[in-house]
């Protein structure tokens, strides 16, 4: 029997039924279409452009705030009042370290011009009737302090207790105190005056160094002599 030939595929009869003029047409118009996709597709768009324009820059974080200074002064900067830059044993060679003897040394210039300022005017007008027969204040060295009252300890006590944690109160920023960020050792915040200044507090430290200088001399002189400094006693 004679062997049938294979079918011709319909797509041939397909594309090879169309006139000519139809199939130039479609392959003109997806050459066309292949020439404009790729410029289409890689083509900036200009809306993006725009917008890319008119997005708003994106700020910087914003830089942290300064250190106060009570954490960067050192010895010589000139930041405490009465800076001479003077450590020859590097005692203060830290913020922290020069903080703490600061403190302590405005501590003691204040009460050394307490004493340096009572010490004559009780030598002078015999307050109370407590100097010793020789006529010299009451102190460690001349002995005495038995014959004081202890109202008046109990009130040093107290007023002493009042005043530190004021201090303490200023100095670590505790809620009930308003603490000032430019806070540097000794400000209490005290100033009903108004008179705070650096030339003020430069006058305060100086003459609170003489007056520790000078109570020192008062009491050895005092223990030496056997005799007080200010002999004139206005009661008598």
């Amino acid at each position: 029997a004679p062997v049938d030939a294979p079918p011709t595929p319909s797509v041939y009869f397909a594309v090879s039924s169309h006139p000519p003029a139809v199939m130039a047409l479609s392959f003109a118009s997806s050459t066309l279409a292949f020439n404009i996709a790729p410029s289409a597709v890689f083509a900036p768009s200009r809306l993006a452009a725009v917008r890319m324009q008119e997005a708003a820059p994106v700020d910087a974080p914003p830089a942290p705030p300064p250190l106060p200074k009570i954490k960067t002064m050192m010895v010589g900067d000139g930041t405490l009042a009465g800076d001479m830059g003077f450590d020859p044993l590097q005692l203060a060679d830290s913020p922290d370290k020069l903080a703490f003897y600061r403190e302590a040394e405005v501590k003691h210039a204040r009460l050394a011009m307490l004493a340096a300022f009572g010490w004559p005017v009780s030598e002078i007008t015999n307050f109370g009737g407590l100097l010793n027969g020789d006529g010299r204040a009451p102190s460690l060295l001349n002995g005495g302090l038995g014959n004081v009252n202890g109202v008046y300890w109990g009130a040093v006590v107290a007023l002493a207790v009042y005043w530190e944690k004021f201090g303490l109160d200023q100095q670590f920023g505790s809620k009930d105190v308003s603490k000032s960020p430019d806070y540097l050792p000794g400000m209490l915040g005290f100033d009903p005056l108004g008179a705070d200044s650096q030339g003020m507090r430069a006058a305060e430290i100086t003459n609170g160094r003489v007056a520790m200088v000078a109570i020192t001399v008062f009491a050895l002189e005092e223990a030496l002599t056997r005799a007080p400094i200010f002999p004139i006693n206005l009661l008598h």
